[in-house]
């Protein structure tokens, strides 16, 4: 049980990045399919797709359980996509920034 405390904040500074990157390659799949139409999905690697995967899936659930003021998952996608460069945060404070909390 002790080894697992010091582990709890790196954990959580993981999530918020792997959301991050996750919410970065949703808007690049998706403007890569704006862009190329039929040739995106050949264009886009499994781990790209999963990363992305990855990122609707938790604003799905968030959105679920919690009042966004946008209903617009590209948009959601693309406010945390833009955080990238901002101070490490959690996956919390991400997804109430994007909801505009």
């Amino acid at each position: 049980m002790l080894l697992s405390l010091p582990f709890q904040p790196a954990q959580a500074s993981t999530d918020a990045t792997r959301l991050i990157e996750g919410c970065t390659e949703l808007v690049n799949v998706y403007t890569k399919r704006d862009e190329l139409r039929f040739a995106a999905a050949q264009t886009t690697s499994l781990s790209e797709a999963m990363r992305a995967g990855y990122c609707r899936g938790v604003l799905d659930e968030y959105q679920r359980h919690n009042y966004c003021t946008t209903q617009d998952w590209r948009k959601l996608a693309n406010t945390i996509a833009s955080q990238a460069l901002e101070q490490p945060q959690n996956i919390d404070s991400l997804l109430r920034k994007a909801c505009g909390h």
